[in-house]
């Protein structure tokens, strides 16, 4: 009679969200906690000596999406969530969601507009 798929959906994501917005103040908390215990000078160098470590990490999650992307699509498309008439359409949307989030993560997560900038900003003849 009534559908309970909207409802489940909806708990479900009300569920998230609130273990979503209670790691942000968990981390927020630890890195006040961080800021108070030791000088920002020492934060800053360890977020420094990290970024690599960031960024090779950002560069494999979106390789896991392009190795997994087949798979999930299909996970998909049985659990009924995507018609099967659109699992080409989406199979075919891979490489442009990978082309995306890397062009994202050039420009964001590597600084290359910043690069770009102080490269051109060089002394005018």
């Amino acid at each position: 009679m009534f559908n309970k798929v909207p409802s489940l959906r909806r708990r479900w994501f009300v569920g998230l969200s609130l273990i979503t917005v209670g790691l942000i103040f968990a981390m927020g908390a630890l890195l006040w906690q961080v800021a108070e215990l030791s000088s920002l000078s020492a934060i800053s160098e360890q977020v420094t000596r990290l970024k690599p470590f960031a960024g090779v990490t950002r560069l494999l999650l979106i390789a896991m999406l392009a190795v997994l992307w087949p798979r999930l699509v299909d996970l998909t498309v049985r659990a009924g969530r995507v018609d099967p008439t659109e699992r080409s359409q989406l199979l075919a949307l891979r490489w442009r969601v990978v082309a995306w989030l890397l062009i994202i993560e050039l420009m964001i997560g590597q600084d290359l507009f910043g690069r770009f900038f102080l490269a051109t900003s060089g002394p005018v003849a």
